[in-house]
């Protein structure tokens, strides 16, 4: 037999149309299917030591203690989550090898004929959306499967080697060498004990399991598309085995016509007034669709006979119980009716392993016929759910409380780490960036975090993680010199790509510096745009600065430079015949007037997480120190490809809408394309859709979108959630969703899955991000204030 790993799909967000595409796959996928197959769908508590392991090393190494402590409540946070709430699925597909194939061949041939079935099976299970990973190829792999299953407490990839060397110990010490190459596989996966000794439930170790099938009678005799959903996304300790066994078709045809022939001469004596007649009429019409069924043409149905067990397990007796009767209440609402494998402990227990064999007096009591098209719609793998291995803490899935960790860096999984957040003012936009960017630096990955909008909002946290907060203001000391060319540090890139011919960096400065100006002057002439060209150069001259790279170092110090800054611009400008009019005033503010702050070098403190404030700042002034500031950030970003980084814009409307240009849009389009390749990730935020997309037509709105593999949407306005239902193809489902999300609450698209997620905070994080007046309130209160 074969053992897969089935890794399912966000079904029930999807539209009715990509719901029936994904039934349909999986109706082809049932045509070529192996005869007998068993789905597993396995139900516990997160598993949460790997990620524990990694954030506990990450914490050791950290040299910063602010931001240790920080680190240290993200990880009570994720116990909390792992242990109270977090549930995990993994869905297992079994089969045997057909029966014909088993005879007079060897144990390779057999191997060949699985192999083979595999290969179908991930074609077409691929087709619907699924991933599948090989699991069993190996003893060791298959041992680890039955351990998780049989030993619910404990998880293979951290207990099971343990296991393996307790049990090796204990047969060399008993019977020596000899011993230790007799050891049974059953030794290293079989709990400790195995207690079938009562009526009605079964133990293994400190676990208790009840076994229930559903009822053949209750199963509707009309479903929706992936109606099982409600069977498996119940809970922890709710494990579900679907059984299918394809029959002869026309030994059944035959069959069904002859109780047919006989149920017809039945009713044809009855009085139609009673319920006997109302019984057979129906069972006369569901053989009739049974017969049409198996007998149609080209689109004719196989015959199967399905059975559905559930398993419920719990840490004590009385919870176990609990647990069921709360699960029988459950689908007797939806009037599907379980029935208890009483006196058959251990036949339940053998049709729980993962053997594709269900035991026969269950599987008689259990089953139903169904036709192939009718076995589509139970499709069971629904419940998707996001645990990258090394992600990080998002919050938990609202479907079916899972717990969300992406890893956006991962390339293998994700196509760009880019991520566009959307919603209204007070859906929580601030409150979901700081989460971001907090987590982000605990991974080591460096945060720049640019806002232009209630920017004092970010400065608890930033504070608290022993960050770089950066205030612009008319009058502040906080500077960036435009005029700056920044020294790079080019090592990584020339140990990979080895030394090369580069690029004027006077020339690049020069041609931000004339993005810079259009943002201050957007009416600036050809003319203008000449001249200042000629200016710029001028200026560097005077500081010994060329098109030469070389020029640009200082050989005494080691270092750049001195850079000019904006009133050497000035001066040369006023030295220059004509033309020079508009520049000089505009740059008049920023030498003897408002804004002289900016008119020197560049004087903030660097660090892994930094905040730069420039609400202070309104009109062409905010567009034109934003864009420098994203320069000044994506710089720093390019430094080195081997090192995580990510640069979050709140409000980046201010750089791509109305207000901004064509040039300073494309270069912020140009990041999100790019940035990528220097190993990092661009965080677009917005509440301001209708600006997002109102630069040429929303061409430069879209193209961010399209370069975001990741989606989060928060919140939103009728006419904006319309909007984005269109952008993202979400379905009229999912819409809904985002009329109706809760502060704190979005929904989250990436890889061809929709996921709600409850962003999920600590009390420490919730008190350094809140922004809601009655939580700033309390705080004031408590700490003192009147």
């Amino acid at each position: 037999m074969k053992v897969l790993e089935v890794l399912p799909i966000n079904f029930l967000l999807k539209s009715r149309e990509e719901q029936e595409q994904v039934i349909y796959d999986f109706e082809k996928f049932l045509r070529i299917a192996p005869d007998n197959f068993q789905i597993k769908v396995l139900a516990k508590k997160t598993d949460i030591s790997s990620y524990l392991q990694r954030l506990n090393e990450n914490i050791a190494c950290e040299p910063d203690e602010k931001c240790r402590a920080m680190m240290e409540d993200s990880r009570k946070l994720l116990i909390d989550l792992g242990q109270n709430e977090a549930i995990s699925r993994r869905f297992f597909l079994a089969f045997e090898a057909p029966k014909q194939e088993l005879r007079m061949q060897t144990e390779e041939e057999i191997e060949r004929v699985l192999c083979r079935m595999r290969d179908r099976t991930l074609t077409y299970l691929q087709n619907c959306g699924n991933r599948v990973a090989i699991l069993g190829s190996t003893t060791e792999e298959t041992a680890k499967i039955f351990f998780d299953l049989l030993n619910r407490t404990r998880n293979s990839s951290l207990d099971f080697p343990k296991r393996v060397s307790d049990v090796y110990r204990y047969y060399d010490l008993n019977y020596g060498e000899a011993g230790t190459k007799q050891i049974s596989v059953k030794e290293y996966v079989t709990p400790k004990r195995l207690d079938f000794r009562h009526s009605d439930y079964l133990q293994m170790d400190a676990t208790y399991y009840q076994t229930y099938y559903v009822r053949a009678d209750s199963i509707p005799a009309r479903v929706g598309a992936g109606w099982t959903a409600c069977i498996i996304n119940a809970g922890d300790g709710v494990d579900v085995d679907l059984f299918a066994e394809k029959k002869d078709r026309s030994r059944y045809i035959e069959r069904i016509g002859r109780r047919l022939r006989w149920k017809g001469s039945s009713i044809k004596g009855m009085d139609q007034s009673t319920a006997e007649y109302d019984e057979l009429s129906d069972r006369i019409a569901s053989g009739y669709y049974l017969k049409n069924g198996l007998s149609g043409g080209a689109n004719t149905n196989d015959f199967y006979y399905f059975a559905l067990i559930v398993t419920i397990s719990a840490p004590s007796l009385e919870a176990m119980r609990q647990k069921a009767q709360a699960y029988i209440d459950y689908l007797k609402s939806m009037e599907i009716l379980l029935s208890p494998c009483d006196y058959e402990q251990v036949r339940a227990f053998h049709s729980y392993l993962p053997l594709a064999r269900c035991d026969r007096k269950i599987f008689s009591r259990a089953k139903r016929n169904i036709l192939t098209e009718g076995l589509a719609a139970c499709y069971p793998f629904s419940s998707y759910e996001m645990s990258d291995p090394d992600g990080i803490i998002l919050g938990s899935n609202e479907l079916n409380g899972s717990l969300c960790m992406a890893d956006f860096f991962n390339t293998s999984s994700y196509k760009n780490a880019n991520i566009a957040i959307m919603g209204t003012s007070g859906a929580g936009k601030t409150y979901t960036i700081q989460l971001l960017a907090k987590r982000f630096r605990e991974k080591k990955i460096q945060t720049f975090i640019i806002a232009p909008d209630k920017g004092h909002e970010y400065k608890r946290l930033c504070d608290n993680m022993n960050g770089t907060y950066v205030k612009f203001s008319p009058g502040g000391s906080a500077c960036i010199n435009v005029m700056e060319i920044r020294k790079k540090d080019d090592s990584a890139n020339h140990v990979i790509d080895g030394a090369g011919r580069e690029a004027s960096e006077l020339a690049l400065k020069i041609q931000s510096l004339h993005v810079f100006f259009s943002l201050l002057i957007p009416t600036m002439t050809a003319e203008e745009d000449q001249i200042l060209d000629e200016a710029l150069i001028l200026t560097y001259e005077k500081y010994g600065i060329t098109h030469d790279n070389a020029s640009l170092y200082d050989v005494a110090a080691g270092t750049y430079k001195k850079m000019p800054v904006l009133s050497d611009l000035y001066d040369v400008l006023k030295e220059m015949p004509e033309g020079t009019k508009r520049l000089c005033l505009m740059l008049n503010r920023f030498v003897h007037g408002s804004f002289a702050s900016l008119n020197q070098q560049t004087n903030i403190r660097e660090s892994e997480y930094m905040v730069f404030d420039v609400s202070d700042i309104q009109g062409e002034f905010l567009t034109a120190l934003m864009y420098t500031v994203l320069e000044y950030v994506y710089a720093r970003a390019k430094e080195n490809r081997t090192k995580k980084k990510a640069i979050i814009v709140d409000e980046i409307w201010e750089l791509i809408g109305s207000k901004s240009n064509a040039k300073a849009a494309e270069i912020v389009l140009e990041i999100f394309k790019i940035i990528r390749g220097y190993g990092g990730a661009a965080i677009a935020a917005t509440q301001d859709l209708n600006d997002f997309f109102s630069l040429e037509d929303g061409k430069y709105g879209k193209g961010i979108i399209n370069n975001c593999k990741t989606k989060i949407v928060l919140n939103l306005e009728r006419d904006e959630a319309q909007a984005v239902q269109k952008l993202l193809s979400l379905s009229a489902e999912e819409y809904k969703e985002i009329l109706h999300f809760e502060r704190g609450h979005g929904l989250l698209c990436t890889g061809g899955n929709n996921i709600p997620v409850w962003f999920r905070s600590s009390a420490l994080e919730h008190q350094l991000i809140t922004t809601d007046r009655k939580d700033l309130e309390q705080m004031y209160v408590q700490m003192g204030g009147a």
